[in-house]
């Protein structure tokens, strides 16, 4: 993170920070230099003066994935935290190395690491197809996060946890629908929330996305992805599992909105954990930012065969040009729950 937005926070270099995504997880926080720029940063654009002024951070690969954002340019939560040294953990091996048990072993960890439950860690080994994956089930002394180094003590468990996954890959019994119908407009999109599938491990919100920001030049595409979370008047949370099947295109748009090719059309799925409490008369959505995934594409080629006839007409599959286009928030939206 930039030092200046670091001191706003009260973080200082090597500080552990909780970041909250679509999981909860502990990071040492490091000060933001040169040497982290590379030539292929994303680009982002930003629509509105909030979102230019919220405090950005680069995540490594792992912290990311321990993330469950499944995004680049979705917002996150994060504080200054702490943690406390590990005396032993407990883990599942995600990678096998061996047959016997002592083969698992931590050696590979070169300095101290910040961990907490659920959290993926991986190692080095010089076989690609070797690296060593846990998955974190817990710790000794009891706490949220835990610091391990080489020398902490490891249990390896055979028993694998209901949320191993981590992310929901099927929804259970399907118990009811809400109908919601209840749209937000801006300034060149306009949102739809249609309907609420309340299932016995998660709810699935469905969205739908106009808008006319992305297609600014001819060629151009753009996948609309909210962040979003709820929370019920019982006090109960719902965040952000992961994004469904259902995905952008402007062929829906065209077919069944009548929108004009200058527009654009998301079809959104949003799944949420966990289910909807039963007792919840009150359901409040919060649709937190909006990102567009804006790519250029390139002009088709025309080659004309050796033999007479018709030109094939050919587009590389390689894109000349992506940003992503951020529209801050939040909208809140309160939907009245009757019989679920």
């Amino acid at each position: 993170m930039k030092k200046i937005q670091m001191q706003e926070l009260g973080i200082q270099n090597g500080d552990i920070v909780k970041i909250t995504g679509g999981k909860t997880t502990y990071a040492f926080c490091l000060e933001w230099n040169d040497n982290y720029d590379k030539q292929n940063e994303k680009n982002f654009v930003c629509l509105d003066e909030s979102s230019k002024n919220i405090p950005v951070i680069k995540a490594s690969d792992l912290t990311y994935s321990n993330l469950q954002n499944r995004h680049f340019g979705n917002l996150v939560e994060l504080e200054k935290s702490s943690a406390i040294k590990a005396y032993q953990i407990m883990m599942i091996p995600l990678y096998v190395l061996g047959t016997e048990k002592k083969d698992y072993n931590i050696d590979w960890l070169e300095e101290q690491v910040v961990v907490s439950k659920e959290d993926h860690i991986r190692g080095r080994h010089h076989d690609p197809k070797k690296i060593p994956g846990f998955f974190v089930m817990g710790g000794i002394p009891d706490s949220q996060a835990w610091i391990m180094d080489k020398n902490t003590a490891i249990e390896i468990s055979n028993k694998t946890p209901e949320n191993f996954n981590r992310m929901i890959i099927n929804a259970g019994n399907l118990n009811s629908v809400i109908p919601v119908v209840q749209r937000i407009k801006g300034d060149g999109f306009e949102v739809t929330i249609s309907s609420i599938e309340v299932y016995d491990n998660c709810m699935k919100i469905l969205m739908y996305v106009k808008d006319i920001l992305v297609h600014q030049e001819d060629w151009t595409s753009g996948l609309c992805t909210p962040t979003i979370r709820g929370w019920d008047d019982l006090g109960n949370k719902y965040v952000l599992n992961r994004y469904g099947a259902r995905g952008g295109g402007s062929q829906l748009g065209d077919s069944l909105w009548g929108v004009t090719s200058r527009s654009n059309f998301s079809e959104i799925s949003c799944i949420l954990t966990p289910t909807l409490d039963k007792h919840a008369q009150e359901l409040t959505l919060s649709i937190e930012q909006l990102l567009w995934d804006v790519r250029k594409h390139p002009m088709p080629q025309r080659v004309t065969p050796v033999e007479k006839g018709q030109p094939i007409v050919m587009t590389p599959s390689s894109r000349l040009d992506e940003k992503f286009v951020i529209h801050g928030g939040p909208w809140e939206l309160e939907i009245k729950l009757g019989e679920k």
